[in-house]
């Protein structure tokens, strides 16, 4: 289970037994780096389909609609994304296939319970006239609403592949499929005659999600029958559901805080600026973001790790491949921050004309992604070791400064208070975390980013 997937046999878990947890780490890893930047090439050229094909006051609507989606989607799994991963690879590292099963089985349930009455309301206060919203963001934010669901279940498919370090499973119709099923569904409708706008890019993404979500859903649910059949005799289901979910509501709250913290300034730009800006300020993000994608793939290769190691009491290796592990984030995401500042301008150019604008943007939001960087194992540690309250804790004073530092910059600075007030909150945040695993672990990662 914590071994990599380096192909798509159930097997893999028992091959290659001798191998480290640092060499598995550092391949699954290598293998999330690879697929994320596909990621990151496929998204950035859908992005720039949607911009090109439905101007920069449509996209702009989009950009709101699925920043609602990602908020709803990620945080109604209430929590069970991460702590599926905790928790399944803790009892299979400890033997306890009972409680494995039991979980798969809650975990699956709650967040599709949750996601489809946050649906339902979604859609009532939009249809109802109870929030004041204005008419040209009400179809998209109700299409918006239909598609948390799916979304919310497919974030739970990539955590059961995570958990059993399946890790192609996991990125692949996420991560590729997805946005690459987006940018190709938008084409062939607007070639079919449909208008090219918001409405349309939303029925898009409620199709590429469903359709990703199904490969994903149908590939995993094989493995996890073929296993099963292999067993000498059926494994009961076991449940500790008052654990699981005194473990998974903190998360819950962190998710909902993280994404806030991440989507708070598109949220507060809505209220004083433009669809327009909007769709501007959304470009410049997601060329910021291909800087995360290395935090994202490290995490992906040793979240689970941790959690083993911890379980198992191995505080020496807890500590060596946390350091190693922020050491080679920084200095990929000092490289990757070096040749987007570069290519900045072309690469917002080719959103349209009007996007240039978004430049210093840009530069903004990575000075503040390469801060995270220079942590980047910290919220992994905590929450993998049974401190994710204090990872809670620290999102929502990140959000708290988030919110007071884009309701005072965005009025008057507009896009670039935005993005000042986002980097900021990261930075907060990411040190207040390093203080923590410090004090709660003994683990000092400060000095980590240049091996000291």
């Amino acid at each position: 289970m914590l071994r990599p997937a380096q192909n798509s046999s159930v097997n893999d878990d028992e091959a290659d037994t001798e191998e480290s947890d640092t060499a598995s780490a550092g391949r699954a890893g290598l293998f999330a780096l690879i697929i994320r930047l596909a990621n990151a090439a496929i998204a950035y050229v859908t992005q720039i389909v949607f911009a090109r094909m439905l101007g920069e006051f449509e996209y702009g609507i989009f950009a709101l609609g699925w920043v609602w989606i990602a908020i709803l989607g990620h945080t109604t799994t209430f929590g069970f994304s991460m702590s599926a991963i905790r928790y399944l690879a803790r009892y299979r590292a400890t033997g306890e296939a009972g409680l494995a099963v039991g979980f798969f089985r809650f975990s699956l349930i709650v967040p599709l319970l949750v996601s489809c009455l946050a649906a339902i309301l979604g859609v009532f206060l939009l249809t109802s006239g109870t929030l004041s919203v204005p008419e040209y963001y009400i179809l998209p934010l109700i299409l918006a609403a239909v598609c948390v669901p799916l979304f919310a279940l497919q974030d739970m498919m990539e955590s059961f592949a995570r958990a059993r370090h399946w890790v192609l499973l996991a990125l692949i119709p996420t991560y590729l499929l997805r946005h690459g099923f987006l940018g190709l569904f938008l084409v062939l409708a607007i070639v079919t005659g449909f208008e090219a706008s918001a409405v349309t890019a939303l029925v898009v993404a409620f199709a590429a999600i469903g359709l990703s979500l199904a490969i994903q859903a149908g590939i995993l649910a094989k493995r996890l029958i073929d296993e099963r059949r292999a067993l000498p005799q059926a494994v009961p289901p076991l449940y500790d559901r008052r654990t699981w979910l005194k473990t998974s509501a903190p998360l819950a709250l962190q998710d909902g805080a993280s994404l806030l913290v991440s989507y708070s300034d598109i949220l507060v730009l809505s209220f004083f600026v433009s669809p327009t800006e909007i769709g501007i300020y959304f470009a410049a993000t997601r060329i910021a973001q291909i800087v995360g994608f290395v935090r994202f793939a490290a995490s992906a290769g040793t979240a689970n790790v941790f959690s083993k190691l911890s379980a198992q009491g191995k505080t020496d290796e807890l500590k060596s491949l946390s350091r190693a592990t922020i050491r080679i984030s920084f200095w990929l995401s000092v490289i990757a921050c070096a040749c987007i500042a570069i290519a900045g301008p072309l690469l917002l150019k080719l959103f349209g004309a009007g996007f240039i604008v978004g430049y210093p943007v840009l530069l903004v939001l990575m000075a503040g992604l390469l801060v995270q960087a220079a942590f980047s194992s910290a919220e992994d540690l905590l929450n993998m070791t049974g401190h994710q309250g204090m990872t809670a804790s620290s999102y929502f004073g990140a959000l708290v400064v988030n919110l007071v530092l884009n309701l005072a910059l965005i009025p008057y600075f507009g896009l670039i208070g935005a993005a000042i007030a986002t980097s900021i909150s990261i930075g907060f945040r990411v040190i207040y975390l390093a203080f923590g695993v410090r004090s709660r672990l003994n683990i000092s990662l400060f000095g980590a980013q240049f091996g000291r």
